[in-house]
């Protein structure tokens, strides 16, 4: 059913389709091309050029070029078809010169015969009946853009002639246009500023009057019903700011004269032109224009110095499209950070000059010629010209500093920092002195501002420098500097690795607290208690590290040790140098330090001044052995620990071995005895006080429970 439908309407669609498109060819009218803008022919000095558009039956864009001071303007409209009135010449000049483009349209001279087409630009079309007549010519104009509402200047069309006879065709003129002339039909009125001109009156039955002028185009001749060689139409107006009037047709086998066009209105721009004026029937066959324009004292080049510059009076460089003459010093101003800048002194003549500026200091600096400072044909330029900034710099390059960079000394690295880009700098005696037995440049990288320099061989123990000599490097604007020597400090060489020596300080007869000095020959950093490590068999050891001297002398103890063997190692490369070193180059590790049993032998417990007390050695008396049973005699290395923890010396049987050998090593002279049974005797009160306290504490913990 659908389908049925489509197929029904397909055909008709088709052929409407196909009846738009020819229509839209045949209806749309034609866009004329854009006609080639002329070449301009100039004076000798090309400072006066004139430009000619003559008829080619479409527009010209004509770009309006740079720099010009003066314009002026001279076109023609084109004559009216048959021998008709000739088009109006108009001149005037550019109050001020545009910019941009201008768009010129040429008038094509009018044509004869039965209603021949009117000239280019707005030419009216001819009447008919007798094939003689004529049509208008076309005006020519000068606009802004295409539209015709943007005229700015306009040269009327003059009128075609009448058929058969006929009466003339009407002149271009002014702002108003003159009349065609009367035949029996009566001629077209000329256009005027504000309307077209009126259509003239035909004579006789059967005829068409000439239709009246409008804005830009001519009216049409008027023409007979009936055609014959007897009948005449109407000539057409000519194209114009309003167009004329077309001429009236004439049936009258008698006369048979059409009356000619009237010709169209002329017209200028008062806002924009000046100096108007108006030339009646100038122009004979096609219209033409032209446009006059004078070229300002243009510059052509304004150079400054290469930036940057060191000149102390640096030179800028002008040259003119035409000779010139006033220009002064006076004529510049200088911009920039520059300061106290001016213009001293000023050479050249024709058209190159030389501005040579004193007296600046350091910063940027840019020279402008003034708009019509100077005469040429005309004043000019006709706006500022000026230079590119440059910079002015006469300031030597100088080092802001030379330092030691951190590194070995097998490699000593420097950094040299300048005030500016500097180039030039090599790594040779020129430029450098090395100072320090054995030293030598092994490398030197680096651009602009920045270089790092490696010295390298340098005997130890020597101390070693670098020195940079003056007038060693170049800056952009060519200075050279450094204006002085610069010499880094003195490193002194040190490639060897800090040597460490270790020390036994283990307090004599203190059990379990062994201790051990470590000793650099050198200030080194990096030290901590990390380095150290413990080894041996004793168990619960805990290590003590303490500094004794900042970066050269560290006591390393241990306490809560176990018995059995102890011993602390310093690692290899554990610390570094001022000069990077590593230290020491192998492990350091102290002597090795038994630990054993607190014994009692040679001991004593020392009464305190409050509570508590300690052990000593105690001395041991051949008198004082034969003076007690062998079974009573006692030796304090036994510790037994009563409930509170507290140390007391109990007495052991000695046997007799023991006492055999304490009679063969003890020999006490009379001297000694006295001291002797003394210090026994407080040893036994000793003894008894403390058995004392602990029976005390005993009875009390008793109670208690």
């Amino acid at each position: 059913m659908h389908s049925k439908k489509l197929k029904r309407w397909f055909k008709p669609i088709l052929l409407a389709s196909m009846f738009s498109l020819i229509l839209g060819v045949i209806v749309v009218p034609q866009v004329q091309a854009q006609a080639t803008a002329p070449t301009p022919s100039c004076n000798a000095s090309r400072t006066t050029c004139t430009v000619t558009f003559t008829y080619a039956g479409d527009y010209y864009m004509w770009p309006i070029p740079a720099d010009v001071r003066s314009m002026s303007l001279s076109i023609s409209g084109a004559q009216g078809g048959r021998s008709g009135g000739n088009g109006t010449k108009t001149l005037g000049t550019f109050k001020t010169v545009p910019t941009g483009n201008l768009y010129v349209y040429v008038g094509g001279q009018g044509s004869s015969g039965n209603a021949a087409a009117g000239g280019y630009n707005g030419g009216g079309q001819a009447g008919s009946s007798h094939g003689d007549e004529g049509s208008g010519g076309g005006a020519t104009d000068i606009r802004t853009s295409t539209l015709l509402t943007d005229r700015i200047a306009v040269a009327a069309g003059g009128g075609g002639t009448g058929g058969w006879i006929g009466g003339s065709g009407g002149m271009g003129s002014g702002t108003t246009g003159i009349a065609g002339g009367n035949g029996q039909g009566l001629g077209g009125g000329g256009g005027t500023p504000s309307v077209g001109g009126a259509g003239g009156s035909s004579y006789g039955a059967a005829t068409t009057p000439g239709t009246a002028g409008s804005q830009g185009q001519g009216g049409t001749g008027g023409s007979a019903n009936t055609p014959g060689s007897t009948v005449a139409g109407g000539g057409g107006g000519g194209g114009g700011y309003y167009g004329g009037g077309g001429g009236g047709a004439d049936t009258d086998p008698v006369g048979v004269d059409g009356g000619g066009g009237g010709a169209g209105s002329s017209y200028a721009n008062s806002t924009k032109l000046q100096s108007v004026a108006y030339y009646s029937g100038a122009q004979a066959g096609d219209g033409i224009a032209s446009i006059t324009y004078t070229f300002s004292p243009s510059v052509t080049s304004f150079t400054a110095p290469a930036s940057p510059s060191n000149a102390v009076n640096p030179v800028f460089n002008i040259t003119f499209g035409q000779s010139i003459t006033g220009l002064t010093a006076d004529d510049f101003t200088i911009s920039g950070t520059a300061a106290g800048c001016y213009v001293s002194t000023l050479v050249g003549s024709g058209a190159s000059y030389a501005a040579t500026v004193a007296g600046c200091s350091d910063g940027t600096i840019a020279l402008t010629l003034k708009s019509d400072s100077v005469s040429g044909n005309v004043l000019g330029p006709i706006r500022p010209v000026s230079t590119s900034t440059i910079v002015l710099d006469r300031t030597l390059p100088e080092i802001n500093a030379l330092t030691k960079q951190p590194s070995t000394n097998d490699l000593v690295i420097y950094k040299a920092v300048f005030t500016e880009t500097v180039t030039g700098l090599a790594a040779d005696s020129t430029d450098w002195l090395v100072k320090g037995n054995g030293c030598v440049i092994q490398s030197m990288t680096g651009s602009g501002t920045d270089y790092v320099i490696t010295i390298s061989n340098c005997l130890d123990g020597n101390l070693a420098g670098l020195v940079l000599n003056s007038l060693a490097v170049v800056d952009t604007a060519g200075n050279i500097g450094p204006s002085l020597a610069n010499q880094t400090a003195a490193t002194k060489i040190d490639t060897k690795a800090p040597v460490f020596s270790v020390t036994d300080v283990t307090a004599p007869g203190v059990g379990g607290l062994p201790v051990w000095v470590f000793d650099s020959e050198e200030p080194t950093t990096g030290m901590t208690q990390a380095k150290f490590v413990f080894s041996g068999t004793a168990t619960s050891c805990s290590l003590n590290y303490t500094v004794l001297r900042s970066g050269l002398g560290w006591q390393v103890g241990l306490t809560g040790c176990g018995v059995g063997t102890t011993q602390v190692t310093l690692a290899a490369n554990a610390v570094a140098d001022l000069a990077g070193n590593l230290g020491p180059t192998t492990a350091l590790a102290s002597n090795v330090i038994t630990i054993t049993a607190d014994e009692v032998v040679n001991q004593r417990v020392n009464p305190p001044q409050g509570t508590g007390g300690g052990i000593t050695k105690l001395p041991t008396n051949p008198d004082v052995t034969k003076a007690q049973p062998k079974d009573e005699i006692a030796k304090p290395d036994l510790i037994q620990k009563d409930p509170d923890q507290s140390q007391v010396a109990v007495p052991k049987p000695v046997t007799k071995e023991l006492e055999k050998q304490g009679q063969e090593k003890l020999v006490i002279s009379p001297t000694q005895q006295q001291p002797l049974f003394i210090a026994i005797g407080l040893v036994a009160l000793a003894i008894a006080l403390g058995s004392f306290a602990i029976g005390s504490q005993l009875r009390m913990r008793r109670r208690r429970h």
